[in-house]
This record gives structure tokens, sequence and C-alpha cells, in this order.
């Protein structure tokens, strides 16, 4: 390979970097087979820093390994990562504990795994100087409350009764936030906030399920200045929506959870004014709390609706909502669960003049006999409106819902009278 050989050092080294990283999480061991072509090879990869600045934990991984690659990375910020599920937690501690003796490099975390809530609460040391991103994943799927009794054996384990500890927390260079799974205790949620206050250059924060059911919910509000995107999957109460205040918000993703009882009305104010991006789950079937967030949100000008929950009265109350409280700068609209394709067409009348794009999933195809849908002709001509429209591009399909499962009595075939979609479905990417 003498044309490999020719190649400058500079380039040489940057397709070596990029071929370790194509292999994570093995680049460690693919840097070492690189280093084994040849001699120029090998002192190329042990004299490229960036390629020994990630770190994996796992199953078969000896703390005393990580020295060798630490001093070759030099004074470069390394990532750290837990993905191994198979790792027990006290392999893990071991493993970060050897790294943490350079915790003050360290620059993004991700952790990914079972004992992830025990792993952030006693392996993640509370300060970190140069820490961009934290990511904490619980992978394993917790049982509902009710029947957390049921559930004794360590397959299905509760919350561990471990402090996070977030008033001690410090990480002033973050930007990212992303926490699954990682319950935030009542004791705990005063400390929370605070944690965000101090922490002003966060860009992007997601928090899915990190509420305990039932537990009172502060309202007080958080300014953070320079986010741009704010995920609250499953959130239990409205007054959720009054923690953070983002004024240069671009993106908008919330999740109300599966009950409606801690959902009252809110005044949210301007905290998400600017976004531009929307994205709700499962509101169709709280027409009141669909309003309130639309409300506040006046630029919005992609939208997307997803819901799952097809049994209330109100679970197709997303076209009735659009039509009362209108969004003057609407260009693409995206809804699964749409019911009534006439209904949908008043939509796209409505708001003719600024869409570009119309997605949806239709339901009205397969839902039984007793639909309210009764007139299979205004269904048809407002299809063919729809697909014959010249300024909006219009995108139809049925089937799969937004978390991937079957829509309820959508595979009737016997009540089915037309199919007007074709295809196995389509998911909405949220």
């Amino acid at each position: 390979m003498p044309h490999v050989q020719c190649l400058p050092p500079e380039l040489l080294s940057y397709v070596l970097e990029l071929a370790c990283f194509a292999e994570a999480p093995a680049h460690a061991q693919k840097a070492a087979v690189l280093g084994r072509v040849s001699k120029l090879w090998r002192e190329m990869v042990f004299s490229t820093p960036a390629i020994w600045t990630s770190f994996y934990v796992s199953k078969c991984g000896d703390p005393r390994n990580f020295g060798a690659p630490l001093l070759r990375s030099g004074g470069l910020l390394v990532d750290v990562h837990v993905v191994d599920e198979a790792t027990n937690l006290k392999a893990a501690r071991e493993q970060l504990n050897a790294l943490a003796e350079h915790s003050s490099r360290w620059r993004n975390v991700e952790i990914s795994h079972p004992d992830a809530f025990a792993l952030l609460g006693k392996a993640v040391p509370p300060v970190l100087p140069k820490l961009q991103s934290l990511a904490v994943k619980v992978t394993f799927q917790r049982p509902p409350p009710a029947l957390m009794y049921i559930y004794s054996s360590p397959e299905y384990p509760g919350a561990p009764d471990i402090c996070l500890g977030w008033k001690n927390r410090m990480y002033p260079s973050l930007r990212n936030l992303d926490l699954y799974d990682i319950e935030l205790k009542p004791e705990e949620m005063e400390d929370f906030l605070g944690f965000l206050e101090g922490h002003t250059s966060l860009e992007r924060l997601a928090l899915r399920n990190t509420w305990v059911p039932h537990a009172y919910t502060h309202s007080r509000t958080v300014v953070l200045p320079h986010l741009k995107e704010l995920q609250l999957r499953a959130i239990p109460s409205s007054e959720i929506l009054r923690w953070i205040s983002a004024p240069n918000l671009q993106k908008l993703v919330v999740e109300k959870s599966s009950q409606l009882r801690h959902w009252t009305h809110v005044d949210i104010k301007s905290n998400y004014a600017t976004a531009t991006n929307v994205t709700l789950i499962r509101f169709s079937t709280a027409p009141d709390a669909l309003l309130n967030v639309l409300h506040a949100v006046p630029l919005a000008s992609e939208v997307k609706f997803a819901s799952t929950d097809l049994g209330s009265r109100y679970s197709f109350c997303t076209e009735n909502i659009l039509l009362e409280h209108k969004l003057p700068l609407l260009t693409s609209l995206r809804i699964q669960g749409v019911a009534s394709l006439p209904r949908l067409k008043a939509v796209a009348e409505t708001y003719k003049e600024t869409l570009t794009e119309v997605k949806v999933h239709c339901l009205d195809l397969g839902l039984p006999e007793e639909s309210f849908l009764k007139d299979y002709r205004e269904r048809d001509e407002a299809l063919e409106w729809l697909k014959d429209q010249a300024t909006f591009r219009f995108d139809i399909d049925h089937s799969v819902d937004a978390f991937g499962g079957r829509y309820r009595c959508h595979e009737d075939q016997r009540s089915r009278r037309k199919m007007v979609c074709a295809g196995e479905g389509c998911q909405i990417s949220l």
C-alpha cells in the first residue's frame, strides 16, 4: 500500500482517527489493530491524542487498562461511556473511579445502564469543570407504581434510596442535560431547580419520567437564557410547564402522562414564546391543556401532534383546537390520530396561505361501524381535495402510531370499506 504511505502525516492521522471512532465502542481495540499494520501507522496511532479520548466501561474492562490511553490522550478532553448493560454495578464503579482521577478533563458522560441512578449518585464526581454533556438513562422498564408491590424480584427494582446531591453538583460548562427514568424525589425537587438555576449555559434540556407520581411539584420558574431545545416527557402535572422560562427557545417537546388528575389550567406566560418547532404528545385527550400550550407558542411554524389514547370522547380534538386557535406562522403540520379527513380539510383550508407540508396518520379508515363518520363519500372527496393541492405537500399513512404500536380497532378488516392509503405504516419522527 505505497499510496497510503505517501499520505501527508496530518491526513493519515485524521484517517486513522475516523477509522477508530467508526468502531466505537471497540475503538481502543481498533487502534491497537491499526498500530500493527506498519511501523509508520503505529507511530501515527500512538502519537495522535484524539484517538485516545473515548473511554468505555465494559463487562470485561480492567481499570488498570485506562492508564496508558489516558497518557496518550495528552491534555485533551475525554468522553466517558457506560453503555454495556452486562456490566455489574461494582465493576462499573471501579472503572469510573479509575477514570475519575482525570475528571477535570471529562467532556461528555453517557450512562445507559440498569444501575444508571446509582452510578450517577455514587460514581460521577459532583464537580466536573469541563463537562459539556451529561446523558443518563435507566434501561430497565419499571412497572406502574400501583403494581410495584407485586414485583419484588431484582428484575424490577424500585428507585434506589440514593441522594443525587443536586445541590452540590457543579458543572459550569454544561450544555446538554438528558435524564431518562432518573427520578427526582420530592425532597430533591428544590435542589434540582437550584441546580438548573446555577447552570444557565444549558442549550438542551431533556427530562423523561423523572417525576415521582403524586408528589408535590414546585411551581417556581428558572430562566435559562441560552436554552435552544426543551423536552419534558411524561410529565404528571401542568405545574411543570412553569419550571423553565427560555427566552431563546427553538424546539419544544411536551408529553403529558396518561393521567389527567393533576392537569389544571396554568399561566405559562411567555416561557416558550420563541419556540418554532413544537411537538405535543398525548394531548388529544386533554383539549384544555392542548389549547393552553398552543397559546404559549405563538411563533410555532412546525407543529407535530402524536397520541395513542383513542378511548376518550375528546380523542380527536386536535383539528378543532387548530381551528379555534390559529397559529399565524404555521408551515408544517403533522398529526398522528386524524379521525376525520373532512375536518383535516377544514384545517388545511384555514392555514392554506402559510402551509407547505401536511403529514397525517389517518384513523377513519379502520374504525368500527358505529364510528361517527358515516359518509364515506365525504371522506373520499376531502382526500381528493387534499391530494390535489399545489400549495402544500400532502402525505397520508396509517397503521403505526407514534410509539410503534397498532391503533385501536384499526385492523378490523370487516369494518373497513375502502383503503385510501397504502403501506405498512409510517412513523413520524419526534
